[in-house]
């Protein structure tokens, strides 16, 4: 039982790290290590009753490896921030990985350990497959986590389509793995079959990352396209301010020459009054203060002005504070985007004749 426990953990451990470079933290240190420790309970536990009580060495393989993989896919759906679209493609393609490192672990303790009993086998076969996780594990970190990370899952229908394909691999990986476990023998016969999978399976993963830089490029280029509008929103805000602010300075010369008039009659009152409809015109042409937040308040001057150009009554509320964590930039691609639609939505309307849509 305690050599079940112990080469039951090595898995359990690497899949715990393993999850911890891939999976974005969702809940706290705290809870993320509840959960990370409850899997190793149930992955380990699981893995030692089949074992212990499995009717056949198949029975004992498949249960084991659909139950790691059941467990691991609630880990990624709870404890990852993710879309749920990416989340599952990458709980998919690691379960790939494990099962394509396993059996490389078995082909190679066929190779070099072949006659070790079957405790000493079980050691052999944990410490080659942690071993293959190193560079495995190096390589994600340096060249392929940035570039998942650097994705959003916006985008839904390709993450759908590569996981479609990542589980079919697995359905081949699988098997390789079950057969090398129940039929330890005489699974070396299968190991051309698993060969041409791992190269296949390597070729999607390569179009899948160059799919996902492609993804990684056209986000980009739309939050530029999106920063652009606001800037042009924000330049035409700017040029209007200026004309409004050259009226005043213009009139400005004349309202000093109306005030001196009435001051030099006496006229205090009519002075007074004067200097408060003047204040009023200066309240109108400020630009409207809708938040404390700078980058949220100049959005919504610009879609602000723009709707009252095209003659929409709108009606604007907001409290985002000034100390908002969110980016300026999350602010420009989500806000100005919302806006942009509404406004055309609403001029549309207006051309389709609906005349009764005011705010």
């Amino acid at each position: 039982m305690l050599h079940l426990i112990v080469t039951m953990s090595f898995p359990a451990i690497t899949h715990i790290l393993c999850f911890a470079v891939m999976i974005e933290r969702k809940y706290s240190k705290k809870i993320t290590a509840l959960v990370y420790g409850l899997y190793y309970l149930v992955f380990v536990c699981s893995a030692v009753l089949f074992l212990t009580f499995g009717t056949s060495p198949l029975y004992v393989a498949a249960s084991s490896l659909i139950s790691a993989t059941v467990v691991s896919f609630f880990v990624f759906m709870f404890a990852s921030a993710d879309p749920v679209c990416k989340k599952i493609f990458l709980c998919i393609s690691y379960v790939n990985v494990f099962c394509i490192l396993q059996g490389m672990a078995s082909i190679i303790c066929s190779i070099w350990l072949p006659q070790l009993p079957t405790i000493g086998d079980m050691y052999a076969k944990n410490i080659t497959r942690t071993l293959l996780y190193i560079p495995t594990v190096w390589i994600y970190i340096k060249y392929l986590r940035p570039v998942v990370q650097g994705i959003s899952g916006n985008k839904k229908k390709p993450w759908y389509s590569i996981f479609c394909v990542s589980t079919l691999f697995y359905a081949v990986f699988a098997v390789f793995v079950t057969v090398s476990y129940a039929d330890y023998s005489n699974f070396i016969h299968y190991v051309p079959l698993f060969v041409v999978a791992v190269v296949m399976y390597s070729s999607v993963l390569w179009v899948t990352f160059g799919t996902i830089r492609y993804m990684d490029e056209e986000n980009k280029m739309e939050l530029v396209s999106q920063n652009i509008e606001y800037l042009q929103g924000q330049l035409a805000l700017a040029r209007e301010n200026e004309l409004q602010a050259k009226t005043v300075r213009h009139d400005y010369r004349h309202h000093n020459q109306n005030l001196s008039a009435m001051l030099r009659k006496g006229d205090v009152q009519a002075a007074l009054h004067y200097i408060e409809q003047y204040n009023e015109h200066l309240d109108e042409v400020k630009t409207a203060e809708f938040c404390p937040h700078i980058t949220v308040n100049a959005i919504l001057n610009t879609f602000h002005l723009k709707a009252q150009n095209e003659g929409i009554v709108v009606s604007i509320f907001a409290d985002t504070p000034a100390d908002a964590l969110i980016a300026d930039m999350d602010f420009v691609a989500i806000l100005s985007n919302v806006l942009e639609n509404a406004v055309n939505g609403l001029q549309w309307e207006f051309e389709q004749g609906h005349t009764d849509i005011g705010d």
